[in-house]
């Protein structure tokens, strides 16, 4: 059993918990939800606008402690991490949701045995992403998960140039509106940013080249991209067009993909972003929107639940940290 803790219990967070409910390997030992009130924690935990999941039985124990489907969870209060206050709750594993604490230096501030980062990293810390270089994994006690498009980019393009060899990549991610933005026009510190993100198409920057090219080094300067933010809820897609060494038919293409459980092809051509809701995968191309658009040269429209696969990718990552930790002979040093 993995015990764990989750710190901060917005959307990334709450899509932990309802995950790992459904995983028998995974105990949520402790919560921190700076905050709030333990009276509102069971229709906070079971409503939700995007995802349909199945009701929790919520009950509250007393004022630090709720009860989950007979499963007791610690809730903390802590908007500065305290020494133990993870050790004290069993949680060997700590999920990192805030966004406040992305590098190692921030991050030790926690003293958890191992945390995972649900952001890319503000420094060094090594960034690992299942289906991309997960295997790579040294036990280390600190990582981060990256980014939600990064998670969606990297299985598509390590299968791409396994293949065929990228001469290059550029990307457009056209993301559904998050929390860091504006509801209604008001100041912000972001370019754009203090504009409306309900009326708005808002051109952004992303991280998630940089992050790709931590996780597959051997494409520096060969991917590239950018966003627009748009004014829907959750679930995103990329633009991506991709050049190619070898020459191949796009169908021969889909195929190979089709072939990589990491991969899943949709066919329907009648599909948009909300038939994507709650979707675990990070990687659905759509085939009747990808195309050739000349020699060497293909287009691929790739759908994501930036909320929920992004979810089930860090909880990925985590069983596999785990059964390294587990079975690994080698000494793990405190914080590599």
């Amino acid at each position: 059993m993995i015990n764990v803790g989750i710190n901060g219990f917005g959307r990334i967070g709450k899509s932990i918990l309802h995950q790992a409910f459904a995983n028998n390997k995974i105990k949520i030992k402790s919560i921190n939800f700076p905050g709030f009130k333990i009276d509102r924690i069971a229709s906070y935990i079971n409503h939700d606008s995007f995802h349909n999941n199945k009701q929790l039985n919520v009950e509250i124990k007393d004022e630090n402690n709720i009860e989950i489907n007979g499963h007791t969870i610690r809730l903390l209060d802590n908007r500065i991490p305290e020494k133990n206050m993870w050790k004290d709750s069993e949680s060997e594993y700590v999920f990192e949701t805030t966004g406040k604490f992305l590098t190692k230096f921030k991050a030790k501030e926690h003293d958890a045995e191992y945390l995972i980062m649900c952001a890319p990293s503000g420094d060094n810390t090594p960034q690992y992403l299942y289906n991309g270089n997960h295997s790579e994994y040294i036990g280390e006690n600190i990582i981060s998960n990256s980014s939600c498009t990064t998670n969606c980019i990297v299985p598509l393009i390590k299968i791409l140039h396994d293949y065929y060899t990228i001469e290059s990549c550029n990307f457009i991610t056209v993301h559904a509106a998050t929390a860091s933005q504006n509801i209604l026009d008001g100041p912000h510190l972001k370019k754009r940013n203090h504009r409306s993100a309900f009326n708005n198409i808002i051109p952004a920057t992303t991280g998630a080249s940089k992050s790709a090219i931590k996780i597959l080094p051997h494409l520096k300067g060969k991917i590239y991209g950018t966003s627009v933010r748009i004014p829907t809820g959750n679930v995103s897609m990329v633009d991506m067009n991709v050049t190619l060494q070898k020459d191949e038919s796009l169908e021969n293409i889909l195929d190979v993909l089709r072939n990589h459980k990491e991969i899943v092809v949709s066919d329907d051509p009648y599909l948009v972003s909300s038939d994507f809701m709650t979707t675990t995968n990070p990687t659905i191309v759509d085939s009747n929107a990808c195309m050739n658009i000349g020699p060497n040269q293909y287009k691929f429209t790739i759908w994501y639940d930036n909320e929920w696969s992004y979810s089930a990718q860090a909880l990925s990552m985590l069983e596999h940290m785990h059964n390294f930790n587990t079975n690994s002979i080698l000494p793990i040093n405190s914080y590599i």
